[in-house]
């Protein structure tokens, strides 16, 4: 439902959640190693991030990016918006224009539910929640197998 340019963005923000923002500012190189991901695309979406104000971007020699306090108050659901947009929540499970509640595909009721639920969850998940200190977070962002 969510693009993979998505799905490396929202890793990414968590991964910013996980680091103090006060002690370190990461590069795109790191968050790309740390989190297994192609370097270019991650600089893009990185930057796009930042030009929509979902995380913080400094440069020079002690440049890097940052989510702030406030950000990581922002639900998961700012960060779908700022990539992909609200559309995929209101979108024919089908893929057909011509679908609605007046005229249902046979898909409609079911899948009109299931991108209600969905867009909930995101709305109010908020990405702070992912700092939880009793699960290694960044382990899940990778993916690298790692043993522990």
């Amino acid at each position: 439902m969510i693009s993979s340019k998505c799905k490396y963005a929202i890793r990414a923000v968590i991964y910013l959640a996980t680091k103090d923002a006060e002690k370190e500012r990461l590069g795109g190189t790191q968050i790309a190693e740390a989190l297994d991901l192609p370097l270019a695309f991650t600089n893009k979406i990185l930057q796009e991030l930042s030009r929509k104000n979902v995380i913080d971007s400094f440069k020079g020699p002690k440049g890097g990016f940052i989510l702030s306090e406030y950000q990581k108050s922002n639900s998961i659901l700012f960060i779908i918006e700022a990539i992909d947009g609200l559309s995929i929540f209101f979108r024919c499970g089908m893929g057909l224009d011509h679908c609605s509640d007046i005229q249902p595909c046979p898909f409609h009721s079911i899948f009109k539910k299931v991108r209600e639920d969905l867009l909930s969850t995101f709305k109010n998940q908020i990405i702070s929640d992912f700092k939880a200190d009793d699960i290694d977070v960044t382990f899940f962002l990778s993916n690298t197998t790692r043993n522990h």
